[in-house]
């Protein structure tokens, strides 16, 4: 196994930045990072760097550096310390998936990662692939979204004859989940074009070909839906309220499972209430909670 070398550089101030970034590609480094310290209270918006009068910087190379850059560093400020790391260079997506197993979704249908045989017990298996993509089926809000999803189909009528759009659909695996289960004409939309690229390859080893994954915003989306899925974080929901009632047929079911617990009163108060929407059942896991609710 090769290794690389990580020097962690402490007491940095942003006036020695970018002189100790130029001296480390003198002496040969590949990389230079900055370990910086950030706040995010909402995770619908990106993180604020919190202002620090120092801090970190990682340096990678690709052999042992050489003593002369450890001097130039203390050459520039007294205060800078560090410390080097020999470390292993992995496959990290080798790694990753060394600990991912075929787990039991909903009901009957399983997650079988496609480089792993099918359980006995997996009588409907979901072939997945996740890449670098988010979304292996795994998390609380993908398994209440895939509850609803089975208990509706059980409950109503007529599923063939039903349209179901999955908003941001990550890996597709709820749109798989769909498919299997027999709705009709199934959709998906996604902003990440890598999600999109994996749900698509996914879809194909799946042998489900008529999932319509679309390369649209929802705000482009102009069909209407009897089911529309959005396994998305509360602050975005909110964000994009009007646009899933839109598309949203009278009388359809609106799958909502990315509201943390902490902030399901903020979530209610600005998403259902006064919104016409009925509650006809709500969930709990972990740290989350799912609402399944009708127009």
């Amino acid at each position: 196994m090769s290794s690389y070398f990580r020097v962690r550089v402490h007491k940095v101030t942003s006036q020695l930045e970018d002189i100790i970034t130029t001296i480390a590609f003198e002496h040969g480094a590949t990389g230079v990072s900055e370990a910086l310290a950030y706040q995010q209270p909402d995770l619908t918006y990106d993180p604020d760097l919190i202002p620090v009068k120092f801090h970190d910087i990682d340096v990678y190379f690709l052999t042992q550096p050489e003593d002369e850059f450890f001097k130039r560093l203390k050459a520039l400020d007294e205060r800078l310390s560090w410390e080097s790391l020999e470390e292993e260079n992995k496959d990290w997506l080798a790694e990753w998936k060394k600990g991912f197993e075929a787990f039991n979704l909903v009901g009957d249908y399983w997650v079988v990662p496609s480089w792993l045989p099918s359980p006995v017990d997996a009588h409907h298996a979901i072939l997945i692939d996740p890449g670098m993509a988010f979304g292996t089926g795994t998390h609380a809000t993908t398994k209440m979204a895939s509850a609803f999803l089975n208990k509706v189909a059980k409950e109503l009528p007529g599923r063939q004859e039903m349209t179901l759009m999955d908003v941001g659909t990550g890996t597709a695996i709820l749109a798989m989940l769909a498919s299997r289960i027999g709705f009709g004409l199934v959709a998906g939309i996604e902003i990440d074009p890598e999600a999109r690229r994996v749900a698509r390859e996914n879809i194909k080893l799946n042998k489900l070909d008529d999932i319509d994954i679309r390369d649209q915003l929802i705000e482009e989306v102009d069909d209407t839906f009897d089911v529309v899925i959005a396994n998305i974080i509360d602050g975005v929901l909110i964000r994009i309220k009007a646009d899933l009632m839109r598309i949203l047929n009278p009388g359809g079911h609106l799958f909502l499972t990315g509201i943390l617990l902490e902030r399901e009163d903020h979530f209610f108060e600005n998403f259902i209430e006064g919104s016409g929407l009925k509650v006809v059942r709500r969930l709990e896991k972990d740290e989350w909670v799912g609402y399944w609710l009708q127009a």
